[in-house]
């Protein structure tokens, strides 16, 4: 039995939470292990003090959302939390944020896939995921010079005319929703699950506005085939098909797009933007671009935090309870001096832009470009063995996207238990033959000036002392190898490793044997 929901875009609302007062808890992780295995993680979150804490009475701001909908959903596991990750083509291969989802869905639960396209061209692949099209359709994205249109949130879409043409696509779900522009000269379109008939839609309309269909299959999430056949002439534009499952969980939408720069997001017009955040709910939204704005002569560092500004405001328009959360971009480097040169200088402003906007608009900013090294990190990890970084020191390979995504999760789950008063038994247990024990943590430091900062420094695979703050740093050795850096002596186990001085810890993470030859390694 397959159920046929068909809505308008703009009719859909923002679930609202009512959240806690936030504050420090001095709880420990009690789910799967997150075992980094080279670098330590620096996480360095920026908060802006409006941002971090609601005050008493006062209606919850982003972060104090996003965190209790992941309690909520830990400990009654009733709900869906869903996350948009736009960026270039570090999300477009959906390495690095195939290893965020993985982690949270095996955490908190698999409530999706989120947001695809039937259609390969923004994306290099999508594991899980078989999608295609025929001959007829139109595919259209977006470059540096085009204007402004009526695209998907993968700031893509495809569109046919004549009557005969097919897009499908299909993936392990039991709930679709497909976005789509209702335009002068709309035609119409058949839907089809599994071979099966769902109903027809007429996508014509006075002026251009964003509407969805949803579908449900029933009983358990499963894999589907669904179809998109056009009836007759007339403009059929896809912008996306949302794919979830029917239990609770974090649904993760990758939306990376090769060679993608942040302004992009502003190509696709303000009233459709604004209209697919809303379907979708998010209840957080990570920013991750950076890397293309690194190929220009110069950057203009005011305008391009003017943009960025403008992007965030666009999304708490949309999804007021959401949190946002600007990724720097990791570092990169170039075999010719000057042009390297050149690249760390539009580094340094396109982070410093980062920072601004963040502090401007009420966002949050984890600096993966000094998690992975800072100044010529890029260069480093493409000499390790094995490699962390491809030869072009831009790309990286699955190990050092894997490594970059464990440093996402690793902040994430630091807002998890630092960012709300829920308290500590609202969380679960560890799976079975899981035992709580320490993680690569970056220490928490309490507000300083009205920011927030999460900070333990590595460079280039020697560990450096973490910033001055109240709380001592601790290293042990694991017996599988793994240094844990952690500010929390609860998150340890005393029957499991042993304490080392920060002087092994460096020697052991630089991976030399002068003048660490008295080290016990791995």
């Amino acid at each position: 039995m397959l159920g046929f929901a068909p809505e308008a875009g703009k009719g859909i609302g923002i679930m609202s939470l009512i959240g806690l007062r936030s504050k420090v808890n001095r709880s420990w992780w009690r789910r799967e292990r997150i075992g980094l295995l080279f670098v330590p993680a620096l996480i360095f979150g920026l908060v802006c003090s409006a941002m971090w804490c609601s005050p008493d009475g006062m209606p919850p701001q982003p972060l104090d959302s996003f965190v209790l909908s992941l309690h909520s959903l830990q400990a009654e596991h009733a709900r869906k939390v869903r996350i948009l990750h736009f960026g270039d083509s570090h999300i477009a291969s959906d390495t690095e944020s195939s290893v965020v989802r993985s982690y949270l869905q095996n955490i908190f639960g698999d409530g999706g896939l989120g947001l695809e396209l039937p259609w390969e061209g923004p994306r290099l692949s999508s594991p899980g995921v078989t999608y295609g099209n025929t001959r007829g359709w139109l595919r259209a994205r977006p470059s540096y010079i085009t204007p402004e249109d009526y695209t998907g949130l993968s700031l893509s879409y495809i569109e046919a005319e004549a009557p005969g043409q097919s897009a499908w696509i299909e993936a392990s779900g039991s709930e679709f929703c497909v976005y789509y522009l209702a335009q002068p000269n709309g035609g119409d379109a058949e839907f089809l699950l599994d071979g099966a008939s769902l109903g027809q839609r007429r996508m014509s309309a006075g002026s251009p506005r964003v509407e969805t269909v949803r579908f449900q299959a029933q009983g358990t999430s499963a894999p589907h085939r669904l179809e998109i056949h056009t009836l007759g002439f007339g403009r059929v534009r896809i912008l996306g098909v949302s794919v979830e499952n029917g239990a609770a969980g974090v649904v993760y939408s990758a939306l990376g797009m090769v060679g993608a720069r942040a302004e992009y997001l502003l190509k696709c017009r303000d009233e459709t933007f604004e209209t697919q955040i809303t379907a979708a709910q998010p209840d957080l939204v990570i920013l991750g671009y950076g890397t293309n704005e690194t190929s220009g002569t110069n950057l203009d560092e005011g305008a391009y935090a003017a943009a960025l500004g403008t992007i965030i405001s666009r999304i708490h328009r949309a999804a007021p309870s959401a949190l946002v959360i600007l990724l720097t971009p990791p570092d990169r480097g170039d075999t010719r001096p000057g042009e390297a040169q050149h690249i760390q200088r539009i580094l340094k402003e396109v982070i410093a832009a980062q920072i601004d906007a963040a502090a401007k608009s009420g966002a949050l900013v984890m600096d993966l470009h000094t998690a992975m090294g800072g100044d010529g990190s890029a260069e480093r990890w493409a000499i390790m063995q094995p490699p962390l970084a491809r030869p072009d020191m831009t790309h990286f390979t699955n190990e050092g996207y894997n490594l970059l995504g464990r440093y996402i999760v690793g902040g994430i789950m630091k807002l998890y238990d630092s960012g709300s008063s829920v308290p500590v038994a609202a969380a679960a247990d560890p799976p079975a033959g899981k035992e709580p024990i320490g993680e690569l943590l970056p220490p928490l430091y309490p507000e300083q000036s009205k920011r927030t900062v999460l900070a333990a420094r590595s460079h280039g695979g020697s560990f450096a002392e973490a910033s001055p703050g109240p709380d001592q740093i601790f290293y042990f050795l694991m017996p599988d190898g793994q240094v844990v850096v952690t500010n929390d002596l609860s998150m340890i186990d005393s029957r499991h490793g042993r304490s080392i001085s920060p002087e092994e810890a460096r020697c052991l993470l630089r991976g030399k044997a002068s003048p660490c030859d008295n080290v016990a390694r791995w």
